[in-house]
């Protein structure tokens, strides 16, 4: 075989060889950023509904925070004024209890006016009935002496006495009269005194036992103010989530720039056109058979 012929099957079989390993790069590259892009791709998808999902997810805590608040504030507002209708109703009980005391209290402090007048009629009537006691037993004691006096007055009339001895009796009889008048009249005396001092008593007892009753007496009760109607509840304000956009989800990923292997196979024809040129040179020829060494260079597939 012609050393030029081997040559070049030699240089054709390596450079075919060396294409095709290029090609196979090429393929694998472009293999693995369709792979890349697939995979940012998905990512990106996923990343777009998570972002939904949580958005979704938040608006529904939105709404459930509002209405746990409208509930919450609602019972407030209802246990608040039960407790305000109920402070109302012991108000009003404590008052009608409160007034049935002051009128049980005014009917006690009337029946002890009346128990103190009626106590102080009867002391003055029985300081009235001893005054009386007493002044019909000085007149019955005055009658006495008189008549004591009058038969003193007619013994010595009949016994005869005239003259001085007369007189003189009668003179003895009346100044024994005017004593004992004159005594039963100081008993008289110091007998009104005595009932006049306990009259003064009994009404000083009655006044001090109608001030014990007006001590004892209750004031007349008071409504106490209403407590103040409750104040509704206020509502918390929830900021509502924003809605996502656009540019929340990121830039959609973007297919990278694809291998080619042409750059393989115009090497390889280069590398053929240089090993012709090469094994021309070193065989001392410029063509072989129908084969242009400057053909070849410009179309290493040989296509006319």
């Amino acid at each position: 075989m012609d050393p030029f012929v081997g040559s070049l099957i030699t240089t054709g079989i390596s450079s075919i060889f060396g294409g095709l390993s290029g090609q196979a790069e090429a393929d694998a590259q472009n293999r693995a950023i369709e792979a890349q892009y697939n995979y940012n791709l998905q990512n990106w998808k996923y990343g777009k509904k998570r972002i939904k999902a949580d958005y979704r997810q938040e608006k529904k805590q939105w709404e459930l925070n509002k209405q746990n608040e409208e509930t919450l504030a609602n019972w407030k507002d209802v246990t608040a004024n039960q407790d305000w209708q109920y402070a109302l109703k012991i108000q009003d009980f404590e008052y009608r209890s409160q007034l049935r005391q002051y009128q049980k209290s005014e009917q006690l402090y009337g029946q002890q006016l009346t128990f103190n007048k009626m106590a102080q009629q009867a002391a003055e009537e029985a300081e009235r009935r001893r005054l009386e006691d007493a002044v019909n037993e000085i007149a019955f004691q005055n009658q006495d002496l008189v008549i004591k006096s009058l038969e003193s007055e007619g013994a010595a009339a009949v016994k005869g006495q005239q003259g001085r001895s007369a007189a003189k009796g009668d003179q003895s009889v009346v100044a024994a009269l005017g004593r004992n008048q004159a005594i039963l009249a100081e008993s008289l005396i110091s007998a009104r005194g005595e009932t006049e001092a306990a009259m003064k008593k009994i009404a000083a007892d009655k006044y001090g036992a109608d001030l014990a009753a007006q001590a004892a007496r209750m004031l007349k009760p008071e409504r106490a103010p209403a407590p103040p109607k409750p104040i509704t509840t206020p509502r918390a304000e929830f900021l509502k989530p924003r809605k996502p956009k656009a540019f929340d989800f990121g830039a959609k990923p973007i297919k990278g720039a694809m291998a080619s292997s042409a750059g393989a196979w115009l090497g390889a024809a280069g590398n053929l056109a240089t090993g012709i040129a090469g094994a021309a040179i070193s065989s001392g020829k410029s063509s072989v058979g129908s084969f242009d060494i400057n053909s070849i260079s410009a179309n290493p597939y040989g296509y006319k």
